[in-house]
């Protein structure tokens, strides 16, 4: 694939499933092969997301970056919501929070089948008020 059909397929991705919560869009760009702790295929990363929103049902992501080199796009985004759903079990705080994620997809043909994701759950968890601050004010 070319680099333009990475980006337009990674930023359909962000389009349908985060912010439009088209859950099984997922399968547009995420391979049978795909596994996490949650399961393999397109399903086992369409679940978490499912419970971001469950959590943050006004969740919103912007994408901040998109690079591609080869059959690699690294996605840097951020997401905004409101816990009114409750995260990861917790009881719900009202509180609204904006966290940068990244994530590094790995492409065979035009799917992916692996990646690594990091996110700023230091600061998801300060601004939850789940933590207090580590940083002096």
């Amino acid at each position: 694939m070319e680099v333009a059909e990475y980006e337009m397929q990674v930023r359909r991705f962000v389009d349908e499933v985060w912010n439009g919560r088209h859950y099984e869009s997922t399968a547009d760009l995420y391979s049978q092969k795909y596994s996490n702790p949650f399961g393999t295929g397109p399903s086992a990363r369409s679940e978490p997301i499912r419970r971001y929103h469950e959590a943050f049902p006004d969740l919103r992501v912007d994408v901040e970056d998109l690079i591609v080199a080869g059959d690699t796009v690294v996605l840097r985004f951020t997401f905004r919501g409101t816990d009114t759903g409750g995260h990861m079990g917790r009881a719900p705080t009202g509180r609204t929070v904006e966290v940068w994620a990244v994530t590094i997809m790995h492409f065979e043909g035009d799917k992916v089948v692996r990646e690594w994701i990091g996110a700023d759950n230091l600061g998801l968890f300060t601004q939850l008020g789940v933590l207090d601050s580590p940083w002096p004010k």
